[in-house]
């Protein structure tokens, strides 16, 4: 079990990513490419993912076990983009990678020859890395980027609706069914034992599309506090492009209007982002949506959060 332990000042201090992390995003989806766990909403992708995965991207996975620890430089704290991720790794300090190797080692895992060379400060075995976290990423995580994107944001909104409401007592009560909210320790089954003690620094909720089952974090105390946990999925498969029923009947960019509001419960500039198209349009759509009554919206502080009504949903199953 882990245990997270908080003070009134770590209640405080819970954020929510803004956005789905890239580099966790990553990892785990290596974890789902090489498990079985999870075939309902990961099967599509796994097999198509399988036959992607780039030989730099089985170098990659040489570093990473289907099971148990990983080493912790591999997803930095607050990367916003690959690219960030990745130059956030080529920067990792030589002490830190020595030490997670040699833990990757202490923990029975056969570490192979490159990645040690890693840990011994080989800066063109960290470079030959960073090529292979950009190679995987692009073949196997990148094609369904806006997917991930969309039903991460449908989760922390869900967060944030309940931290709004009833406070940091309320969101860690409903965070995850592998969580126990036990002031003040909040309890997540876990692989091993692992206290972690957050000393007035908070803690970063971070929802993740391909985890599953157990929630992670850090093995080093010392790193920003986070806990990534796995989202519950939409009640249907949908990549948010409507079939040609739906788009001969609304209009292609209507369509998918409505289609990114049935994954993801989200506001006019989030809308826009989501579907690639300018707020005021955006906005325009979701009235025309709205008066038909397929989406309704409610004013949440100075947004307008949209949602799939029944009558949408309808359609959309029946196109």
């Amino acid at each position: 079990m882990l245990k997270v332990h908080f003070t009134d000042a770590d209640l405080a201090k819970i954020t929510i990513a803004e956005d789905a992390d890239p580099m966790w995003e990553l990892l785990m989806s290596s974890y789902r490419i090489r498990r079985p766990e999870g075939e309902p909403f990961y099967g599509r992708w796994r097999r198509g993912s399988r036959s992607a995965v780039p030989q730099s991207g089985r170098l990659l996975m040489s570093a990473v076990p289907p099971y148990g620890y990983c080493p912790d430089f591999l997803t930095p704290a607050g990367a916003r983009t690959i690219g960030d991720g990745v130059s956030a790794v080529l920067e990792t300090p030589a002490p830190v990678l020595a030490a997670d190797v040699a833990e990757l080692a202490a923990q029975g895992t056969h570490v192979p020859a490159w990645l040690r060379r890693v840990g011994d400060g080989e800066s063109g075995e960290l470079r030959r890395l960073g090529a292979a976290l950009h190679d995987y990423y692009r073949q196997c995580v990148a094609p369904d980027w806006a997917t991930v994107r969309r039903a991460v944001a449908r989760d922390r909104h869900r967060l944030q609706a309940n931290l709004d409401r009833g406070g940091p007592q309320l969101l860690l009560s409903t965070l995850h069914p592998e969580v126990t909210w036990s002031p003040p320790v909040l309890r997540v089954r876990f692989p091993v034992d692992q206290e972690l003690h957050l000393g007035g620094r908070g803690l970063r909720l971070i929802p993740a599309f391909f985890a599953h089952g157990m929630p992670t974090t850090y093995k080093d105390p010392l790193l920003p506090p986070v806990l990534v946990y796995s989202i519950s999925h939409p009640r249907f498969d949908s990549d948010a492009e409507p079939g040609p029923s739906l788009a001969a009947l609304l209009g292609q960019t209507r369509a998918r209007v409505l289609v990114t509001i049935a994954t993801t419960r989200c506001n006019t500039s989030e809308l826009a982002d989501l579907t690639g198209i300018s707020p005021a349009t955006a906005s325009q759509h979701a009235s025309v949506l709205r008066a038909s009554g397929l989406i309704s919206s409610n004013r949440t502080g100075k947004s307008q959060i949209h949602e799939i009504t029944p009558l949408g949903l309808g359609i959309i199953r029946a196109s």
